[in-house]
């Protein structure tokens, strides 16, 4: 306690953080870096150096996983108590916060782009394409981008709440503390997790805000152009703000109940008006297909082709995951005290992936119907009047389109919000001095990480273009790569002798 202060800021990880922000977020403009010709040459350079990298990382953490998830570290449980929340509330606020509006962004038109420039040098728009196009997707937003949330998620819960030691931080997970002299070093770890998670939720905010504005577009002619979607990000980080100042029981949890409830209406809604027997069976011929070609697609790196689409999305993907990985490993470990590693590990990676294919099969499954019938040339659109207009020109062949596009802008609001809301509660914890496992971070704290937040979206917008999110992904995610090795290393070390020191007392 500082001043009387319970929970006080420390500025010593906060201050340096939000000055680098700052500093870049700055720099993107007085650079112009988006009508920069270095722009594409530093993507391109950064994904070939550190492509196979990322494929073998992903592919390491998953087996990481398995190894927790089927040894005995695996029953390791999380707290004496019992799980503090519900099965259905922890489900919904994981995968809330985890995906955001994204998933509605990508899975009405990700298809789109693997069928047009495919894979595995296929032929764009043949049928092979076609096929590969939804099961591509899946691939990208399945097992192995959970997989990474999950193995974060139970080495921080394992110190927070088997170890109790009282900080919320990633440092801790690398036995960086002050007790054995590194806390210095442990503190600008945290500030580089602080960076690349911010890096992570401009990504998703820049992204969803313009899908915002183009619905606003449609529904009261509003001009969906810069001034608007700095509006709508003010007006976003209000909503998460309050969200996250009221804490995960009324704020988090709430709307990701709520939103829970919707978005699966929305999603019933769009597989029983579009084409449902093609919906249903390109789903399960799309999950054959990813689970066939799944070591493939892990490794695929394409160094003969040279077509660019591992660097352009999967790489990407994994970067972006990546950059997530701290928030969401704390955010998950801080709702799941009481539940077991295995349950955490498994459940977490299962019901995400789960969650992520239904949406994505049925959204992606409803475009490529259209697109294959011949009654809405979606690729054609996304070429000449770009992402935003395709998506509506999708949901706006629904019955009921005005109310279609309505619900669709309140489910990705909410996505966003939740993911943003524990993005906020989360950099508060980071940067609060002591914090123990029924404890929130200050509300001065939160409100701060809110603001914060919110500034690297607004340069992302006003900056513009998909080259410069897909950037700001990679960049962001370089520091994880390095850490979470840290972390999984000195996990595997810890829990097999807190293993072995439980047998002993048995």
């Amino acid at each position: 306690m500082v001043n009387g202060e319970k929970n006080p800021i420390d500025w010593s990880i906060a201050f340096p953080s939000l000055g680098i922000l700052l500093c870049i977020g700055m720099s993107f403009i007085v650079l112009n870096i988006q009508s920069s010709t270095i722009l594409n040459k530093i993507f391109e350079t950064m994904t070939d150096i550190f492509g196979g990298l990322y494929h073998l990382y992903i592919v390491g953490l998953l087996l990481v996983l398995c190894y927790i998830s089927f040894s005995k570290i695996g029953t390791i449980r999380l707290g004496a108590e019992k799980p503090q929340y519900s099965t259905f509330s922890w489900i919904s606020m994981l995968f809330c916060a985890c995906i955001g509006s994204s998933i509605l962004y990508w899975g009405l038109i990700e298809w789109a782009y693997y069928l047009a420039d495919p894979p595995f040098n296929l032929l764009p728009f043949s049928r092979e394409a076609a096929e590969i196009s939804v099961a591509y997707t899946m691939f990208h937003w399945g097992i192995s981008g959970w997989a990474t949330y999950s193995v974060a998620a139970v080495i921080i819960a394992f110190y927070y709440f088997v170890k109790k030691i009282p900080n919320l931080r990633i440092s801790v997970s690398c036995g960086l503390t002050q007790e054995n002299g590194k806390e210095t070093l442990g503190k600008i770890v945290d500030i580089f997790v602080i960076i690349g998670l911010s890096a992570g939720v401009a990504v998703s905010i820049a992204l969803g805000t313009p899908l915002i504005a183009h619905g606003l577009h449609f529904l009261f002619g509003v001009d969906p152009g810069v001034k608007t979607n700095i509006i709508i990000s003010i007006f976003w980080a209000c909503l998460f703000g309050a969200s996250a100042v009221s804490g995960i029981d009324r704020g988090i949890k709430v709307l990701s109940n709520i939103n829970t409830v919707i978005a699966l209406g929305f999603i019933f809604y769009v597989f029983i008006c579009g084409a449902a027997q093609f919906i249903g069976n390109n789903f399960v011929n799309s999950l054959g297909l990813m689970f066939q070609n799944y070591l493939y697609m892990s490794f695929y790196t394409d160094p003969v082709g040279k077509s660019g689409f591992p660097q352009i999305w999967t790489i990407f993907y994994w970067a972006w995951w990546l950059s997530y990985v701290p928030v969401m490993g704390l955010f998950i470990a801080k709702i799941s005290r009481g539940r077991t590693i295995r349950q955490v590990a498994l459940g977490g990676t299962l019901m995400g992936s789960l969650g992520c294919w239904i949406f994505l099969a049925i959204l992606g499954g409803y475009g490529l119907h259209f697109q294959l019938a011949g009654d809405l040339d979606i690729v054609s659109i996304l070429r000449n009047e770009g992402d935003y207009v395709a998506i509506l020109s999708l949901l706006t062949n629904l019955p009921f389109p005005r109310l279609v596009v309505f619900v669709f802008m309140i489910v990705a609001f909410i996505f966003l919000a939740t993911t943003c809301d524990s993005s906020a509660y989360i950099l508060a914890s980071i940067s609060t001095v002591n914090i123990t496992g029924n404890e929130d971070p200050s509300k001065r704290n939160r409100l701060l990480w809110t603001v914060a937040l919110i500034i690297w979206p607004i340069v992302l917008i006003i900056v513009g273009g998909l080259n410069v999110v897909k950037l700001c992904s990679v960049l962001g995610s370089i520091p994880i790569l390095f850490i979470l090795f840290i972390m999984v290393w000195n996990f595997t070390r810890d829990a097999r002798k807190f293993v072995g020191m439980t047998e002993i007392r048995k």
